[in-house]
C-alpha cells in the first residue's frame, strides 16, 4: 500500500502520537482525512483508492470509546448519577480536542485545500476517528490501551470519583482494621485503649 507523503507522514505521526501502529493504515489514514475535496488517494497496489472523509468513522468511535468508558464506570461500582458526568467530561469535543492537541495529532491531520489550521471541532472529530480505526484495526484492548495513552481514561486515577455506598464502605474499614491490628480503631467501632 502506497500513501503519498501527504499520508504517509500523517500515519507515522499519528502512530507515535497515540502509542499504536496500524495492521491496516487506510483506518489510519480515513480517521485523519477531515478533507471532502477528494484529493485524499493511495494506491493499493492495484488501483488508486480514494481516502474516505474521517467522520464516519468518527461516529464509530464516538459509540466504541462510550462503551469503553461504561464498562470502567459500571466495574467501579459508581453509582448512575455519576455515569453522565463521567462522559461529558472524557468524551466531550472540548476534552477531546484537548487530547489531540497536547498530542500534536493537529499535524496529521488532513485538511481541505483552504483551511489554514485545524478547528477544535475538526481535532475532536479526528480523535473520535482514530479511536475508531484502533476498534476496528486492534479491537478493545487496543481501543482501551489508546485512550488511556492520550489521556482520555486515565488507568491510575479516574476523572470523576466514585464512591462505594455507605454500607460497604463500613464493613471494609472493619475487615482492614481486624487484619492490620487486630482490634478496630475505625469510624466502624468503638476505639480500643492501646
Amino acid at each position: 500500500m502506497d500513501f503519498n507523503n501527504r499520508f504517509g507522514d500523517g500515519i507515522k505521526r499519528c502512530e507515535v502520537a497515540i502509542g499504536y501502529i496500524f495492521v491496516k493504515k487506510e483506518l489510519c489514514a480515513e480517521a485523519l482525512n477531515a478533507s471532502a475535496d477528494g484529493t485524499a488517494c493511495y494506491d493499493d497496489g492495484h488501483t488508486m483508492k480514494r481516502v474516505r472523509k474521517n467522520d464516519r468513522l468518527a461516529v464509530y468511535g464516538d459509540t466504541v470509546a462510550d462503551s469503553v468508558l461504561c464498562h470502567r464506570w459500571y466495574s467501579q461500582g459508581c453509582e448512575k448519577g455519576v455515569w453522565d458526568s463521567m462522559r461529558k467530561e472524557s468524551l466531550c469535543n472540548r476534552n477531546l480536542a484537548e487530547r489531540g492537541f497536547s498530542h500534536q495529532l493537529n499535524v496529521c491531520i488532513i485538511k481541505n485545500g483552504g483551511t489554514v489550521c485545524v478547528s477544535e471541532k475538526m481535532m475532536a472529530t479526528a480523535v473520535e476517528a482514530i479511536l475508531g480505526a484502533v476498534h476496528l484495526d486492534g479491537g478493545l484492548d487496543a481501543l482501551t490501551t489508546v485512550m488511556g495513552n492520550l489521556g482520555i481514561i486515565d488507568p491510575l486515577r479516574e476523572s470523576v470519583t466514585c464512591n462505594p455506598p455507605e454500607s460497604l464502605r463500613f464493613s471494609s474499614v472493619q475487615i482492614c482494621c481486624d487484619l492490620l491490628t487486630s482490634r478496630c480503631t475505625g469510624p466502624c467501632c468503638e476505639t480500643t485503649p492501646g
